[in-house]
């Protein structure tokens, strides 16, 4: 059996455990520990190219503390001893970086030094003013607390000037959540309404599932305990009838019919533009296109009329109107039958007209519309 020869001057990286001559290994200048040229390279590349520069230590015992030495004299001497190392081991590319890295160190270090906030310029500030002017995108920021410079701040101190600018966003928030956003009917969370889709919300918070329209609960068909029906079905609603799960249905000259008969003006959407706060997040953005094909056209034509009726629907839900108006007498037998209610009977000879405000009057002493 031939035997295995090692030669007496080879010894083993404590890295990679594999056998090198010592001509092969370098050694750290700040520690006892040594290793081969191959570690050196792979982890030094590494941590110039991903990691600060006071992570450029040895892999080893991760001497020296480079976060606690700061810019003392022996850190100085670390770095220009290992940038002779890394000038010649690795290469011409990543000892460059390191290079920049160690120069933006020693800028940092510098008590009148300080980053754009804008911009990756650096700026010597030797002015008397809070106030830091970057040259190279010409943008304003408060050289204490890095902040955007605005004008009050001459007047406010950092502590007071973030505060009135937290202040004002939670505002701008509140306002914008208050005209755009849904609230958890369970637990109360609000935030940003996305318009359109799918009327199916599932709270990020509690994750109680509801209706983006009428807020009513989704639930599994075995879990609803509104009647035996329930069982057979999947994730359901019982929506009130004028969420927009059910007035999506109507043409749009009857939900304007709607409003007028309730005596409420809105905006013509064809003609006229309505102003953002009354139609919240939806735009309306006049088009023309020259060469459209039939399906572009009808694609157009299905977004605008889903766009209408989610407005008008808005303004109906918002002044509380109820779609009942306007049933006809199939449409409320179907509501009374949806709520598992008895329809009365016609009895008498009642007139069509008397027979439907029987009907309506009935809807609504006992299906009332869920105040919004």
């Amino acid at each position: 059996m031939e035997e295995l020869h090692v030669d007496v001057e080879d010894r083993e990286c404590p890295i990679c455990c594999e056998q090198f001559p010592y001509s092969k290994f370098v050694n750290m200048t700040h520690c006892k520990c040594s290793f081969c040229e191959m570690c050196f390279i792979h982890h030094f590349s590494a941590v110039i190219k991903e990691k600060s520069i006071i992570h450029v230590v040895c892999p080893i015992c991760k001497k020296p503390d480079l976060e606690k030495e700061g810019n003392s004299e022996e850190s100085r001497e670390f770095f220009n001893l290992l940038d002779t190392q890394i000038h010649h081991y690795l290469d011409s590319a990543t000892h460059e970086l390191f290079q920049r890295k160690l120069r933006d160190k020693a800028l940092m270090e510098m008590p009148n030094f300080s980053w754009c906030s804008h911009c990756p310029f650096g700026i010597l500030h030797e002015r008397d003013t809070l106030e830091m002017e970057c040259p190279s995108c010409n943008k304003s920021t408060c050289f204490n607390c890095k902040e955007q410079w605005e004008d009050m701040h001459e007047i406010l101190s950092c502590e007071e000037f973030k505060r009135v600018k937290m202040q004002c966003q939670e505002e701008k928030l509140y306002d914008y959540l208050a005209k755009n956003g849904i609230e958890c009917p369970s637990c109360k969370y609000r935030f940003d309404l996305w318009k359109g889709g799918c009327l199916h919300f599932k709270c990020t918070q509690c994750q109680h599932d509801f209706c983006g329209g009428c807020r009513k609960a989704f639930f599994q068909g075995s879990e609803c305990g509104f009647s035996e029906d329930c069982h057979g079905k999947g994730l359901h609603a019982h929506h009130t009838r004028d969420c927009f799960y059910h007035l999506r249905d109507w043409e749009v000259d009857r939900l304007q019919k709607l409003l007028q008969h309730n005596g409420i003006q809105y905006s013509d959407t064809k003609k006229e533009p309505p102003g953002l706060n009354e139609r919240s997040s939806i735009v309306w953005i006049p088009t023309v296109k020259a060469h459209m094909d039939k399906a572009e056209k009808k694609d157009e034509t299905t977004s605008n009329d889903t766009e209408d009726k989610e407005y008008f629907v808005k303004l109906i839900n918002a002044n509380n109107l109820d779609p009942v108006d306007l049933y006809t007498e199939t449409e409320m037998k179907v509501e009374l039958q949806r709520w598992k209610l008895t329809i009365p009977e016609n009895c008498g000879g009642d007139r069509s007209e008397a027979y439907l405000q029987k009907l309506q009057m009935k809807i609504r002493q006992e299906i009332p519309l869920l105040v919004k």
